[in-house]
């Protein structure tokens, strides 16, 4: 290695990213093809009591999202989870094992969430071609094309998934628009077709929602891992993830609210959750064709499509970057930190790790790729793990008071979220604990051993705690 490379693999990641990046991150990554899924199944089998649901998510995640920023400005690295467990926990081992634990718990939650995005994705792309037969060619293609733009400079996968996303939301308030003004084969727009036999406040089917509801706004925190490569984060993170969900919010409202409106519920409920739909893994793809007939099946199979490419875009981006900040600092199963740990002398870009989990992701989305079922899987495993980021802020509190931070919360906020989160995913999976709670159960436990082994294999290397600074040597 020469000197000028040599020089720059020093550098590290480039710090380069602003609010509007940022805000692309966050969207781009929620609303995903998965939450075309959740939304239409939420509002076709239950009507406006979903909008209840939906706003009870949106507040939750509001806090969430608080929280994040809060962790992600006072230790901007690329690590995020391990990162933050790792600096709230004051104990060495018990701090680096932490912060593993955490970090590898995320990126095996992903393990089902990537796999149902993916195959939502590839629905869609299968449908705008007009294909048949195995969904794995798709989901290959899918994967390779999200791939491409993480392997060059993060500003310029940046600009490719601003200008995809906004494709893809205009997508969806197209349909809105549609459904509100009539403009479609399925009518006029009438109160009426939201009359039925459930009300808008029960609480047993806003709580029965609750689950889908969350699915709508999961994944804002994803722009954690880029805090290392964000100018100003203090301003830019927080701005960018409470924009993120407002965004959210309105677009789903929007769109939702403005189609079911067309036909009554029941109409809308048989078409999406039958053959036309997936039986429920596909109602987007109903909802264009009832609209449009086909050309708007294909719209919004490219809807569909877009939506899995902004999301696995910015999932190829936040997953190996958090992979890199442990190999970074030598824990990523001894050896492999190495590999792990390079970034290309040019782009500044994780290769490896990006590559790696390109990989993994796929394979797990050829084999498993029951969208509805997934959703559920993943979003109970990710709910936990929320709960965590809420009492990392807590902890940290305590356990790091010196150390700055540029965003500061009250207490009461993380409080508040945690409690919060814990309400939601007791009412949101109350009867089925059991199913997703044991599949949460294989993720967590895999992920503590992977952290008793990194740390064991990482040898004498061993984080040492620098007051006042964000990041960490080995010695």
């Amino acid at each position: 290695m020469d000197e000028r490379t040599a020089g720059r693999a020093e550098a590290g990641l480039e710090k380069t990213l602003g609010t509007w990046p940022v805000f692309v991150a966050g969207v781009g990554l929620v609303v995903a093809a998965s939450t075309l899924v959740s939304d239409f199944v939420g509002y076709f089998t239950i009507g406006l009591a979903f909008l209840v649901a939906l706003l009870i998510a949106f507040l939750i995640n509001l806090l969430l999202g608080l929280s994040c920023a809060e962790l992600s400005t006072t230790y901007p690295r690329a690590g995020a989870l391990y990162e933050y467990g790792s600096r709230a926990i004051p104990w060495r081992g018990a701090s680096v094992v932490t912060g593993l634990f955490l970090a590898f718990a995320f990126y095996g939650m992903f393990g089902f969430v990537g796999a149902l995005e993916i195959s939502a994705g590839s629905f869609g792309l299968q449908a705008l071609f007009g294909a048949t037969g195995s969904l794995a060619p798709w989901i290959i293609a899918m994967t390779v094309l999200a791939t491409l733009p993480n392997l060059v400079h993060v500003r310029t996968m940046a600009i490719i998934e601003a200008a995809v996303l906004v494709g893809m939301l205009t997508t969806r308030w197209f349909f809105g628009l549609a459904g509100w003004t009539g403009f479609s084969n399925t009518g006029a727009w009438s109160a009426s077709n939201w009359v039925s036999d459930i009300g808008v406040f029960e609480w047993s089917a806003i709580a029965g929602a609750l689950a889908l509801a969350y699915w709508s706004f999961v994944g804002i925190e994803f722009v954690a891992p880029l805090a290392e490569e964000t100018r100003n984060p203090r301003r830019n993170l927080p701005a960018g993830i409470v924009l993120g969900l407002l965004a959210i919010l309105a677009t789903s409202a929007f769109m939702g609210t403005g189609v079911g409106g067309t036909q009554p519920r029941a109409e809308w409920e048989e078409a999406a959750m039958g053959p036309a739909g997936c039986d429920g893994s596909c109602p987007q793809l109903v909802v264009g064709e009832a609209m449009f007939g086909g050309w708007g099946r294909g719209l919004m199979a490219l809807g569909t499509a877009a939506a899995t490419y902004t999301s696995m875009v910015i999932v190829l981006a936040a997953m190996p970057r958090i992979l890199y900040g442990i190999a970074r600092d030598g824990y990523l199963f001894g050896p492999l930190s190495r590999a792990f740990a390079y970034l290309h002398p040019r782009f500044r870009t994780p290769w490896v790790a990006v590559l790696v989990t390109a990989v993994l992701y796929c394979v797990v989305a050829i084999f498993f790729n029951d969208v509805v079922a997934l959703i559920y899987a993943g979003s109970y495993a990710w709910v936990i793990i929320y709960i965590f980021w809420h009492l990392l802020v807590i902890i940290s509190r305590f356990t790091d008071p010196d150390v700055a931070r540029p965003f500061r919360l009250p207490l009461a906020v993380p409080i508040l979220g945690a409690a919060g989160t814990v309400f939601a995913l007791y009412y949101a999976f109350q009867g089925q604990h059991g199913t997703y709670g044991l599949m949460s159960l294989y993720v967590f436990g895999g992920a503590l051993v992977a952290a008793l082994v990194s740390y064991a294999l990482a040898g004498t290397r061993r984080r040492v705690r620098v007051p006042g600074e964000h990041g960490s040597r080995a010695e």
